[in-house]
């Protein structure tokens, strides 16, 4: 079974676009356009004015996703889909196991998980190490909650991806 979050990564026209940031010093963006050999160059025009368009969408303002919703293929900002998609799972799978057993430690989730590597026990491990390292993966799992619940609630607002 597919989620919906899974949908926003794939492309809605046969054009792919890529932009890159604005650059520096001058004011201009830089995109590339790939186009297939059967594409025709009128459907390539009209595609390229609706990719410009929803470029001048996303830099009107503060250049989230919201502001042109259509321009995920080409959105990119500093939290990705593949992250997008991890906290919505982490943030689904904490509420499971909450369900199913409310007393259990959010370092117990992470070990499950294995979000942090450099958090996990090892054979060997101090009994002191070992509580350092379950607080660590607390502290991380806790992070993506935060920025889960912060990314929904955005979201509900009308203001995505943001979580902050």
């Amino acid at each position: 079974m597919t989620k919906g979050h899974e949908f926003f990564s794939e492309s809605i026209t046969t054009l792919q676009v890529t932009l890159f940031v604005k650059r520096k010093n001058i004011d201009a963006f830089e995109i590339t356009v790939d186009a297939f050999q059967d594409v025709s160059s009128q459907l390539a025009g009209k595609e390229f004015g609706f990719w410009l368009d929803q470029i001048c969408l996303l830099n009107a303002r503060e250049g989230l996703l919201s502001e042109a919703p259509l321009s995920w293929p080409i959105f990119r900002s500093r939290i990705t889909y593949d992250a997008i998609s991890q906290i919505l799972s982490i943030m689904e799978i904490h509420d499971q196991i909450i369900r199913n057993a409310p007393r259990t430690k959010l370092w117990q989730i992470g070990e499950q998980l294995r979000l942090n590597p450099q958090a996990m026990p090892k054979f060997g491990d101090f009994p002191i190490d070992i509580a350092d390292k379950h607080k660590a993966m607390g502290q991380t799992v806790s992070s993506y909650l935060r920025k889960g619940r912060r990314l929904v609630d955005n979201a509900c607002k009308g203001v995505f991806p943001k979580c902050s």
